[in-house]
């Protein structure tokens, strides 16, 4: 009985000895360091992308053939980029900022076409 009153003293003991000591983390998280804003990499064919999205068929020309023509364009368009503007590009395009007349112009688009548009970007990027 003795044995247990003692062992119990002691963890009453060791419970006020933690109530009545400072309260510290044991974990501080690092300083953090203001991440400097990155400028954006400049797209020099942004105006041109826009401008092959936005252009209208041409007299006589068949819908479909129309847009082939328009995604060729836009494919030789991409396809200037080196791959650090590929990738600034399919970062834009991928964030969807709705105020983007870039993102505007690609949301025009037929969905399959963004897509192998987007896919094209993307091996761009990768080199191949």
């Amino acid at each position: 009985m003795a044995n247990q009153l003692a062992h119990l003293e002691t963890r009453i003991d060791s419970t006020r000895l933690r109530e009545q000591a400072p309260k510290i983390s044991v974990w501080e998280p690092p300083g953090v360091a203001a991440a400097k804003p990155v400028a954006p990499v400049a797209i020099p064919v942004e105006a041109q992308l826009i401008a092959a999205i936005e252009q209208p068929l041409r007299a006589g020309e068949v819908h479909r053939v129309g847009n082939d023509r328009k995604e060729r364009e836009i494919a030789g368009l991409l396809d200037t980029l080196t791959p650090v503007q590929s990738l600034a590009l399919s970062t834009r395009l991928a964030a969807g900022t709705a105020s983007d007349p870039l993102v505007i112009a690609f949301g025009r688009l037929l969905v399959e076409r963004r897509n192998r548009l987007i896919v094209f970007l993307e091996r761009r990027r990768r080199g191949r």
